[in-house]
């Protein structure tokens, strides 16, 4: 997962503010082959958060893989990538997912 945004656009659905500029830089990639057929776009931030998760969690399997980290020790990171691929595909409750928003924004006050 490439974790740095190679150009930031500025925009604004109300006035209209560079909406060109966006439209132009989706064709270029486009056009220029720089996005591929088997490339993903994530383009809502809890999910993008929620893959990155998921990817830390199975390097820790890589590399207790390598080491020889025991079957059980595995399992609980396997799990945790599972989880947060889970908050994707909808496996994860509202419960779940209300509590982290509530757990993360200050709603109210």
């Amino acid at each position: 997962i490439n974790t740095t945004i190679a150009d930031v656009l500025l925009l604004s659905a109300k006035t209209g503010f560079g909406v060109e500029q966006l439209t132009n830089s989706l064709l270029n990639l486009i056009n220029t082959g720089a996005l591929r057929n088997n490339e993903t776009i994530v383009t809502n931030t809890r999910h993008y958060d929620a893959l990155l998760k998921a990817f830390e969690e199975i390097q820790k399997v890589k590399y207790g893989l390598e080491t020889g980290l025991s079957g059980d020790l595995l399992a609980i990171d396997i799990r945790q990538a599972l989880y947060h691929f889970g908050e994707i595909t909808g496996e994860i409750t509202n419960d779940d997912l209300l509590g982290n928003i509530f757990a993360n924004f200050c709603i109210g006050k």
